[in-house]
């Protein structure tokens, strides 16, 4: 939770949780809260990292190539450098930007701006409502 002033939407409200974590209300990570008034919640070692993540080597991972959904409209390629490119419908470089891998979890910045999300599921990817497996 971000003061109303600093979240007309939500990417505004993630824009602030980035750069200015102390004004930050309240944050809950699941379904636990880890900042409250701006500190970290007492008993909680530390609040999750704020901030895009380094690029790290991903040479060798099993997530590293072309994720395709089960209709063959979306193709999301990850390259081991942390870029990822997205076709779509059949327009290539439809969305381009950086990910990084944290646990199941997939973040995305793309670069235009925006963020996006993802979940890794056994040997499925579930993003932006579409299941892609490795091609």
């Amino acid at each position: 939770m971000v003061p109303d002033e600093l979240a007309d939407d939500v990417p505004s409200a993630v824009a602030t949780l980035l750069a200015h974590p102390e004004r930050v209300r309240a944050l809950v990570s699941a379904a636990r809260p880890v900042l409250w008034a701006g500190a970290d919640v007492p008993g909680r070692a530390t609040a999750p990292e704020t901030g895009i993540p380094d690029a790290e080597n991903l040479t060798g991972s099993p997530c590293v190539g072309v994720w395709i959904d089960r209709n063959d409209f979306l193709h999301q390629e990850l390259s081991a450098d942390g870029r990822y490119d997205e076709t779509r419908g059949g327009r290539p470089h439809a969305y381009q930007g950086r990910y990084w891998i944290d646990g199941d979890r997939i973040g995305y910045l793309d670069d235009l701006g925006f963020w996006a999300y993802g979940e890794f599921q056994c040997d499925e990817l579930h993003h932006a409502g579409y299941v892609m497996k490795l091609g």
